[in-house]
Order: structure tokens, then C-alpha cells, then sequence
């Protein structure tokens, strides 16, 4: 068996009452998205597919699909995976690796195909539902998630459909203590029957502010204390000062393109206490499983950023890992990760995020959606 065609197909989505501030997604009753996606399918000879939707950082996805498509992909064995990753894995040395992840993600999917079983059993996943997270859109200033009160009513009707923690991600325009007030009123109205978290998403620009957020973080027994430096988790000196001043454990690399080695390397220097990964954007199912079982040796967690099929599958198998991410949420906006499958794979039940069961990610692609919002489209062969 040997890869023969590669295929993009490319289209946008349509997202309502939702606009951005400083490129974060905020509830705007007066605005819609059109952001970019694509589908990349994998082919064999034999007409064995294998598919990756992608919704974030298209252009340079497809960018560095394309890069390493001839050389790296036509001609070769679908199943050795990680061989593939390898290579790819060098060839993107001087990018960011996100075309990786579709590559992998794809090729997983294929193997499952193939075996006629799911990505979820290859992986040797034990979990057929998942517990899971609200995570909400950024604060707004727009009457939607606009204040402390707003949160807390949002985090109380989240708990009634059955989510077992609710995090919110900061105010854009970098307010620290409408941050606090909120995790306040969110500690005072579902503190004791939810875990709560922050997503500062590097936002704090100065460790004063960041500080001043983990401190009240401590106070209201947070479940965690995400990215809150401006400098994106880079500067390992900051972020080992931060984890060592607070209690609160810090969770950190979801801005840090370095996957599994970095990782190590953040937790050797105890610069983190928990780690971001992403099927998305670290090197598909493959770079992603090498950090949580790195984190694991560690003896610490991993948090899978945001979700889709790639994400329920791989955390079927992780024991290191507490909650899957159903993200970004607004209660008067809608979200993508639905959008160009056929159904709704993300979809929770009491609480709980089912993994798919069908061979490969046990998602079928929406080809009419991709036909009807195609933007572009480009063969490999």
C-alpha cells in the first residue's frame, strides 16, 4: 500500500454574533466570521482514505502540507506512521510544524480505515465518553459574556447540562481585575460543584498583573492558571517563578510550537506544572501522544487544547489527562468544530463527550458543506 494522491479541499465557515478583539473571538451581536478550513485527504492506490478537517491556522497548514507532500508523502507506506513523522518533523524544522498535524491526523484515520477499526482502539484507548469542560469566548463588551455576573449565569446553566469544570478565557484588552471579579463570582456561584479554570491566553504584560491574577486564583482554590504572560511561555525563568510562587497548578505551551521536546525541557526546569497538547498544532496523534506519556513519566498531566474526533480518540487512551475542552462556547454564538462533519460528532451527553466508535476518527466528512463554501482546491499526485 502506498500514499498516491494528496487532496485539500478548502472553504470557510460562517460563525454568527461573533467578532474579534486584538484576534480574540468575543460575542458581537453586530458581526459574523467567515474563518478558513479544510479538509486534507490522504489516498492510497487502492482508494484507502484517510481524512484531517482543520479549522485553525489554515494557510500555513496547507503551506507546509504542500512542503512536504512529493518528498515526504508520494510513494510511501501510509502505516509507518511515525517514520513519516520523523521526517516531516525535520523537514518543518524551520516552521512552526502545523502542517504536521494535519498530516498525522490524516494518516491515523487512514490506518483505521484500513484495519476496520477506530483510531480510539489502535491508540489501545479504554474510555468511551469523556468527562469535559465548557470553555467560553473571551470577554466581551457587547452584553453577551460582558462581567462577572454573566459568567456565573453562564457557568450555572453550564453545570445544569452536566460539565464537570468551566473556564473562561480574559478580557482582551488586558484587565486584570475584571478577570478577578469574575473568578470570584464564578467561585462564589459553582465553586463547590465545578473545577474552574483561567485561560489568561498570554495576555498579562506585566508579572505584576500576572501575579496579582495567581494570587486570587489561590484564594478561590482554582483548578488551574493558564498562559497568563504576554511573552507566550517562552521565558522559562518567568513562568518557574510564577509555578514555584502559587499554589494554584500552572498549566502552560499551548503558545510554545516546540511539542514533545519542549515539553521535557519545561518540566525539567519545573517551569510548568501541567502541559499543554494539541493533535492540531504539535505533530497530530502522534507528537501529541509523545508529550502526554512524557508528561506522564514526569508524573504530571496533559491538557489537550480545544477538541474534535482527533482529541476524543487520543484521550481515550491517556490516563494523565482530566478533561476534554468543548470550546469555544458563547450562549448566543455558534462554533465550528461541528461544521464540515456530518452530524455532530461534538456533542455532550449529561456531561460527557462521546468518542466515535466507527473505524478510523468515526466521522464522515460533509462534502456538501466543504462544495457549498469551497474556496480553493489543490491535488498532489
Amino acid at each position: 500500500m502506498r500514499i498516491s494522491e494528496i487532496e485539500i479541499d478548502e472553504f470557510d465557515y460562517r460563525v454568527e454574533r461573533t467578532g474579534t478583539v486584538g484576534g480574540n473571538w468575543v460575542y458581537d451581536p453586530d458581526s459574523t466570521l467567515e474563518p478558513p478550513g479544510f479538509v486534507l485527504t490522504v489516498r492510497t492506490a487502492d482508494g484507502t482514505e484517510g481524512h484531517y478537517r482543520g479549522f485553525a491556522f489554515t494557510p500555513p497548514s496547507i503551506a507546509q502540507v504542500k512542503m512536504v507532500a512529493e518528498e515526504h508523502l508520494l510513494g510511501r507506506d501510509p502505516l509507518e506512521r511515525r517514520g513519516i513523522w520523523q521526517d516531516c518533523w525535520r523537514a518543518l524544522r524551520h516552521t512552526d510544524h502545523f502542517g504536521l498535524g494535519a498530516v498525522d491526523v490524516a494518516l491515523w484515520d487512514l490506518a483505521g480505515n484500513h484495519h476496520d477499526a477506530s483510531v480510539s482502539t489502535l491508540l489501545g484507548g479504554y474510555r468511551d465518553s469523556l468527562p469535559t469542560y465548557a470553555s467560553t469566548m473571551f470577554v466581551d463588551d457587547n452584553g453577551g459574556l460582558d462581567g462577572p455576573e454573566a459568567f456565573a449565569d453562564y457557568a450555572e446553566d453550564c453545570l445544569d447540562h452536566g460539565y464537570d469544570g468551566f473556564k473562561f478565557h480574559g478580557h482582551p484588552d488586558v484587565r486584570p481585575d475584571v478577570d478577578v471579579a469574575i473568578c470570584e463570582a464564578l467561585a462564589d456561584r459553582v465553586g463547590s460543584e465545578m473545577a474552574l479554570m483561567i485561560d489568561s491566553s498570554s495576555l498579562y504584560r506585566t508579572y505584576a498583573d500576572a501575579l496579582q491574577v495567581g494570587r486570587a486564583l489561590d484564594d478561590l482554590d482554582f483548578f488551574w492558571y493558564e498562559d497568563p504572560m504576554h511573552d507566550g511561555g517562552v521565558s522559562e525563568r518567568t513562568t518557574k517563578n510564577l509555578a514555584a510562587t502559587l499554589d494554584t497548578p500552572m498549566l502552560g505551551l499551548e503558545h510554545v510550537r516546540t511539542g514533545p521536546y519542549g515539553a521535557v525541557d519545561s518540566l525539567a526546569s519545573e517551569s510548568t506544572d501541567l502541559v499543554r497538547a494539541s493533535a492540531h498544532m504539535d505533530g497530530g496523534i502522534t507528537g501529541a501522544l509523545k508529550t502526554a506519556e512524557a508528561a506522564e513519566a514526569f508524573g504530571t498531566d496533559v491538557e489537550l487544547l480545544l477538541g474534535g474526533p482527533a482529541h476524543m480518540h487520543l484521550m481515550s487512551a491517556l490516563r494523565n489527562s482530566s478533561f476534554f475542552e468543548h470550546g469555544l462556547l458563547n450562549p448566543e454564538s455558534t462554533w465550528i468544530l461541528n461544521q464540515g462533519f456530518e452530524g455532530e460528532p461534538e456533542s455532550i451527553d449529561d456531561g460527557r463527550m462521546a468518542v466515535p466508535d466507527g473505524p478510523g476518527l468515526g466521522v464522515d466528512i460533509d462534502w456538501a458543506f466543504v462544495e457549498r463554501r469551497r474556496t480553493g482546491h489543490t491535488l498532489i499526485d
